[in-house]
């Protein structure tokens, strides 16, 4: 699937597309609402730009590209997208809100959100993307590869509006705090509970990796139903779906 030509351009003042254009960069997206778009609960439609490369989530697949700015002017182009068969109603969600990019025509920042527009008319929000919600770790780097939670275990995480970050490390309780900047993210060392789970085997040890992996995060993304911590390398560190918390 290739999504090619899509043309943002920009309007405004000089003086406010310089500003906008720096937030543009600096911050990472995701859609708040869209016209003929009815975004499901727990997924995330995004968009990031960082150096020239545009990527994000169509709420199923992830779609890469190219951008260049100029004054107050956006280009897009190559954007393509994995092939993954996405089962409704994300399939016409996406379908809808590729379209709805491709059809862009202008641009502008309201406040702290990105408006992008066709033919004057406003037809695609985005805010600024947060870890703020609850979860439960999918993945988790154990230094060889990524790994979900071992059978009989279950990691969460509340990242709380008022930079809390709590939950269940698989066997103990655990608290700390989080700020975040744009894109970057900074973990404070967690304290937790002091019981000691037998079972499953290796519970302890799973628990104690989790906990470390929290502290390397430097950068997040959150991306179609999921929130992904990432090491200063760019590796993974923890992968989340949305959960109970």
């Amino acid at each position: 699937m290739l999504f090619a030509g899509l043309l943002v351009a920009g309007c405004g003042s000089s003086s406010s597309s310089s500003a906008s254009a720096d937030k543009l960069e600096g911050t990472p997206w995701v859609l708040a609402s869209g016209v003929g778009i009815e975004i499901p609960k727990g997924v995330a439609l995004s968009a990031t730009f960082d150096a020239g490369r545009i990527s994000g989530s169509g709420g199923c697949n992830r779609y890469t590209g190219a951008y260049t700015v100029d004054g107050d002017k956006l280009d897009i182009s190559g954007v393509a997208s994995t092939q993954i068969a996405c089962a409704p109603p994300l399939d016409s969600v996406e379908r809808t809100y590729l379209a709805a990019l491709d059809a862009v025509t202008g641009w502008s920042i309201d406040g702290d959100q990105l408006v992008l527009s066709a033919g004057g008319k406003e037809t695609l929000r985005y805010t600024a993307a947060s870890p703020e919600g609850s979860w439960e770790v999918t993945g988790l780097n154990i230094g060889t590869a990524i790994t979900g939670p071992a059978t009989g275990t279950k990691i969460t995480a509340v990242f709380g509006s008022d930079g809390t970050l709590t939950g269940n490390a698989g066997c103990n309780q655990y608290n700390t705090t989080y700020t975040t900047d744009g894109s970057t993210i900074t973990i404070d060392p967690a304290a937790s509970t002091k019981k000691l789970c037998p079972e499953p085997k290796g519970v302890m040890e799973q628990e104690a990796t989790y906990l470390l992996a929290l502290s390397t995060a430097k950068t997040f993304s959150v991306d179609g139903s999921g929130l992904t911590l990432l090491t200063e390398k760019g590796t993974i560190a923890v992968t989340y779906a949305h959960g109970a918390g």
